[in-house]
């Protein structure tokens, strides 16, 4: 009787890891499905992982299965939580050794502590010592899961995420070699001392993480509102000095084009702010549709644009710009054109500096000649209206 008690410990030692792992997976993963479904789910696999268990042991004509191989077991669920939740694999494998390495740390110490007692229902006392454990450890658990964790699973850059499962499988696995060759051995209380260590060290580096991924999501916040218009979403004046530096020191050919929208202020004065942000807004997303994968467009200042064209037919490219722009807004208010100039690197220029000199020379010389065309094309219409009124 007493051996039929001490297997059923073992086996709910082993059934309460699993709940507590099962449950910190589920409040870290995205779901695919209803968690009425995920329930059902999990709850079949289990069955059918406890039964396959049971199989083996019969079959080898074992008292009980030993440790190694009930972790081993516990990996299988990498591929259902794959499928019930919508996490890439190595998100979940993140979210397994995370939580292993919690359930891993209670069972080591409650295995170990339980010696102390020298009791014949060794694992009767574990499993109690177990379950008190987890009821103080486990909302901690959570409430780091909630805080942090999920930040760092949400925010954590691609490239990062490798040392995140390297980390991870580190810990777990050093933990796992400590579970399974120390337990079975007589206690003593460097096992236990090891065993807080490992959890120390586990909390302090994903607390380290999770440090270094809000400065990694704070460092790119900081390179957006830096590099980009707050307006439009394009570069800015600063990103254009440093990719048109990139492509100087590389010394890829490239056409500096100077755009500047023609009465943009009589916009804002007539239509109002709002009509006259829509309408920078349409204009620089026309001229990106129209630029495609040939270059990028910078926002110079309130009605200034630049744009690095990267193409050899800056001809075409203009052509194709002034036939298309003109339609870019659909706001019941005319397009008021553009006026644009430009400098070749390298023919022109090779500072960017006197690039963009050369090409807002070359604009305002644009604008220029078409205040002059403005001018005489309104005399004509006064003196066409005048000649009208005198019949």
């Amino acid at each position: 009787m007493g051996e039929i008690v001490q297997q059923i410990s073992r086996i709910l030692i082993f059934s309460e890891m699993l709940f507590i792992n099962l449950i910190t997976t589920h409040r870290c993963a995205t779901k695919k499905y209803s968690t009425t479904k995920i329930i059902v789910g999990l709850i079949l696999f289990t069955v059918f992982i406890f039964f396959t268990l049971f199989l083996i042991r019969e079959k080898y004509g074992l008292a009980y299965l030993p440790a190694n191989a009930l972790i081993l077991s516990g990996f299988s669920y990498f591929f259902i939580l794959n499928h019930l939740y919508r996490e890439s694999y190595d998100k979940i494998l993140a979210i397994m050794f995370f939580s292993w390495i919690h359930t891993l740390t209670v069972t080591h110490l409650s295995m170990q502590l339980s010696t102390l007692f020298q009791l014949k229902n060794y694992f009767q006392v574990a499993f109690m010592l177990q379950t008190i454990i987890y009821l103080f450890s486990t909302p901690f658990i959570i409430k780091f899961t909630k805080k942090k964790f999920l930040y760092i699973l949400r925010n954590i850059p691609i490239r990062m995420n490798k040392y995140l499962i390297i980390l991870s499988s580190a810990e777990f696995t050093t933990l796992s070699f400590l579970y399974l060759f120390l337990n079975e051995k007589p206690n003593s209380y460097w096992k236990i001392i090891i065993g807080l260590l490992l959890a120390l060290t586990a909390v302090i580096s994903y607390q380290l993480i999770y440090i270094i991924v809000k400065n990694s999501k704070n460092i790119n916040l900081l390179k957006h509102l830096a590099y980009r218009d707050s307006l439009t979403g394009i570069k800015n004046r600063l990103s254009l000095f440093v990719d048109c530096d990139e492509y100087i020191s590389e010394n890829n050919p490239f056409t500096l084009v100077y755009m500047d929208l023609n009465h943009f202020k009589s916009v804002n004065d007539t239509y109002g702010h709002s009509v006259g942000d829509e309408y920078l807004k349409r204009f620089t997303k026309t001229t990106i549709g129209i630029l495609g994968n040939k270059g990028n467009i910078y926002r110079m200042s309130g009605d200034e644009f630049i744009c690095l064209y990267e193409g050899n037919k800056i001809d075409a490219f203009l052509e194709l710009f002034n036939n298309k722009v003109s339609s870019i807004l659909g706001m019941n208010i005319p397009f008021m054109g553009v006026s644009i100039g430009y400098a070749r690197f390298p023919q022109d220029a090779i500072i960017i500096d006197e690039l963009i000199k050369k090409a807002d020379k070359v604009m305002y010389e644009v604008k220029k000649t078409q205040k002059v065309r403005d001018h005489l094309f309104d005399k004509k219409m006064d003196l066409l209206v005048k000649i009208i009124l005198l019949f």
